[in-house]
């Protein structure tokens, strides 16, 4: 498993097509987890703050 003269252009050119849509996907993934967690976060800190 040693293709280390053969690496930096696979590596090159997988980082143009394919990796590019991961990326965008995992931003996705990211923007509704926070989407979820933000409202769900504010609503437990508002709780918080109006049982003190």
């Amino acid at each position: 498993m040693v293709h280390r003269n053969n690496e930096s252009p696979l590596i090159s050119t997988h980082l143009r097509s394919p990796n590019v849509q991961e990326f965008l996907y995992s931003i996705l993934f990211l923007f509704l987890v926070a989407g979820y967690l933000v409202p769900t976060h504010l609503l437990f800190v508002s709780r918080a703050y109006s049982e003190l």
